[in-house]
């Protein structure tokens, strides 16, 4: 029987962890209104998020299916390393193609280099919503539930052990976890925001599809590696270990974005 102090104490934790979500959320909203001049590239950045997992979970799912089968892999093992790979790099390539597919009909009047920090902002935001948010919301009603006896009212034997085991995983938030869990969302954010600005700028370089498609490349492959470096290291380095190097590869990301923006053109050849 998990004791009342446990579940205030997990409890407590996710409430942290859903207010601190929604002031990022709103601070987020605030400072996209004022760099993109209103809330439409803050929106279009949502939509683009759930276009892309949309169309990326399916493929996904089918894909995962394929290639690696309906088992659970053991952490660790060749198949786990395959599906981290698989749902790293088509987050990479959904995620940015749909902000490409974005910012290049319904939003391309959206050019600034503001309006694609609120664009990332939007899509940060609702990742964070669906994801983190939701969940702790969740888990804060099932923990209060749990407290109090309401949540087990009327259920059979088998529905109760499920749902203590539930309880019981749940039960093992803390404030530290919960503290890295807001730092990778901030730094999740951020990575969002440098993304958008480098698919932005391929999309006002022009071209045709294929000029676009090769440049998104570059994207596809820093979001890619992102994710990928960091769930693989995580059994040998550990979840702080793992938040260190995912901020660690985001602020390199930045650098990189600043580095080439601040690069002159390259000359025109000499007829």
């Amino acid at each position: 029987m998990i004791g009342a102090a446990e579940l205030a104490a997990a409890q407590g934790a996710y409430t942290f962890m859903a207010g601190a979500l929604i002031t990022l959320v709103v601070g987020g909203v605030i400072l996209a209104r004022r760099l993109g001049g209103g809330l439409a590239p803050w929106a279009w950045g949502g939509v683009a998020f759930v276009l892309s997992q949309a169309a990326r979970l399916p493929a996904l799912t089918l894909i995962s299916a394929l290639v690696i089968g309906n088992a659970a892999p053991e952490s660790g093992s060749a198949t786990w390393t395959l599906s981290v790979v698989v749902a790293s790099l088509t987050a990479g390539i959904f995620e940015e193609g749909s902000r490409a597919l974005i910012l290049s009909t319904a939003a391309k009047r959206m050019r600034s280099e503001g309006a694609g920090i609120a664009f990332g902002l939007g899509h940060a935001a609702i990742e964070a919503v669906i994801f983190t948010l939701l969940p702790s919301l969740a888990a804060i009603a099932l923990l209060s539930g749990a407290a109090d006896g309401s949540v087990y009212a009327n259920l059979p034997a088998e529905s109760s052990e499920s749902l203590t085991t539930a309880i019981t995983f749940l039960s093992g938030q803390s404030i530290g976890v919960a503290t890295l869990s807001i730092t990778e969302r901030i730094f999740a954010t951020v990575l969002h925001i440098t993304l958008t600005l480098f698919v932005l700028r391929a999309v006002q370089q022009g071209g045709g599809k294929r000029d676009l498609a090769r440049r998104l490349v570059l994207p596809i492959a820093l979001h890619t590696v992102a994710n990928l470096s960091t769930v693989l290291l995580l059994p040998v380095i550990g979840i702080l270990g793992a938040e260190v190097l995912f901020a660690a590869v985001t602020l390199g990301v930045v650098a990189y974005y600043r580095r080439t923006r601040a690069a002159p053109p390259a000359p025109a050849p000499e007829a």
